[in-house]
């Protein structure tokens, strides 16, 4: 809803649907790992929490690692979707890292202390995660509405913030000694594979559906001339 208020677009926009994934898995490890840590509580209260319907904790912990997991390949999605730059998809890899090596530890020892861990991660995880999606989207790279002049101060800062990281990126300092037209970011690499592997795919399927559309065509109207 944040999206198409902000944007105008539509509730199907490839943004709107990550930013929906990312707070609907995001959920999952904090709340699983809020609701182990005051089991107690809740079962006094006749909430049937997850934790509270187990002895060891188990389910729970699966629970964890397992959205932590599906959580950790949003910064993917977005880079191969052409939302963001690569760099997005670099610096997930580190902030998913700690949060997957929380999650398992927790999972290996399920005790309140490691539940309060995963816990507070997911605090700063999330705030952590959307600055990063905010500064790589590529909607800042879209001409802006010149009267706007808020849309125009916020895109002027988060280019700036992209430029400065630049200088600190191993891949593009070394873009230069490249080839001409030659992309040192592996992660760049592969998505531009991906997107020609998709447009491959879907000109393969446009030119197939014509070509029955055609046959179909021919079939009746030489059914219609034998008539």
């Amino acid at each position: 809803m944040g999206w198409t208020a902000a944007t105008g677009g539509s509730f199907m926009d490839t943004e709107a649907l990550l930013l929906g994934a990312t707070l609907y898995l995001w959920q999952m490890p904090h709340f699983f790992a809020l609701s182990y840590m005051h089991r107690v509580d809740y079962q006094r209260g006749g909430f049937a929490m997850v934790p509270c319907l187990e002895e060891d904790g188990e389910k729970t912990a699966n629970l964890i690692v397992r959205y932590a997991w599906y959580l950790s390949t949003i910064p993917i999605i977005a880079t191969a979707t052409q939302v963001t730059s690569s760099m997005f998809a670099l610096e997930g890899i580190a902030l998913n890292a700690y949060a997957l090596t929380v999650a398992h530890k927790f999972r290996n020892e399920r005790t309140n202390a490691n539940a309060r861990k995963v816990f507070l991660t997911s605090l700063w995880y999330l705030p952590c995660l959307l600055m990063l999606f905010l500064i790589h989207s590529k909607v800042w790279h879209e001409d802006k509405d010149k009267d706007d002049a808020i849309a125009q101060f916020l895109s002027d800062q988060i280019r700036f913030i992209q430029d400065s990281g630049r200088g600190l990126c191993v891949h593009e300092a070394i873009l230069p000694r490249l080839p001409k037209g030659k992309d040192a970011c592996p992660v760049t690499v592969v998505s531009r594979q991906s997107r020609n592997a998709i447009q491959e795919a879907s000109a393969t399927v446009q030119a197939t559906a014509e070509t029955v559309a055609n046959s179909a065509k021919a079939t009746e109207s030489n059914a219609s001339s034998n008539s």
